[in-house]
């Protein structure tokens, strides 16, 4: 991804930078969302996959193609505390968004999202959708809060299993980018 540029949030006690993250940011991305999969799914996914998640971000981030219009952005404190990925079209698809477990309810989640739909509102994009775990209630519940709408529940792979996921569409990116 181009561009350093980003957009500074103020959420809570954490003033948060995001950017659109470079391939020099992929071993950081990478052990964030190994972290936050340790933290958010011991109770769901495999333990033998859990065992080996940090090796397993570290191969998927380094050999993940993006596309032009892809979005991946990082969000930073001090340090990078959390992530978007989303691939372009119509509607767009939030692949996954993840914040360290100790910066979550900081507002940071909703910067992220919030970014990603003015970023591809710009590109004339006008929806987006996402899947979450049914078991992540809390996630459910943020996204709810944004303007999702539920959908239907379909198996998923993760982590080595097959896992029921909720689909949430957002058909208006302007409800994210309000609740921001």
């Amino acid at each position: 991804m181009d561009g350093r540029q980003g957009t500074a949030r103020r959420r809570g006690p954490v003033c948060v930078t995001i950017r659109p993250a470079g391939d020099a940011d992929r071993q950081a991305i990478a052990k964030l969302h190994a972290a936050s999969w340790r933290d958010s799914y011991a109770d769901v996914i495999a333990p033998d996959y859990l065992a080996a998640v940090d090796a397993n971000m570290t191969r998927h981030w380094s050999g993940l193609a993006l596309g032009a219009g892809d979005l991946l952005l990082l969000a930073e404190a001090d340090e990078p505390v959390g992530f978007i990925l989303a691939w372009d079209g119509e509607p767009a698809w939030v692949n996954t968004l993840h914040v360290l477990p100790q910066h979550r309810s900081a507002g940071i989640g909703l910067a992220l999202m919030a970014e990603a739909a003015r970023r591809f509102r710009a590109r004339g994009r006008s929806s987006l959708y996402l899947d979450v775990l049914t078991t992540n209630t809390r996630a459910i519940a943020f996204y709810r809060r944004l303007g999702g709408v539920p959908g239907a529940v379909k198996d998923k792979l993760v982590g080595g299993r097959m896992l029921p996921n909720l689909r949430i569409d957002f058909p208006d990116l302007g409800t994210i980018i309000a609740a921001s």
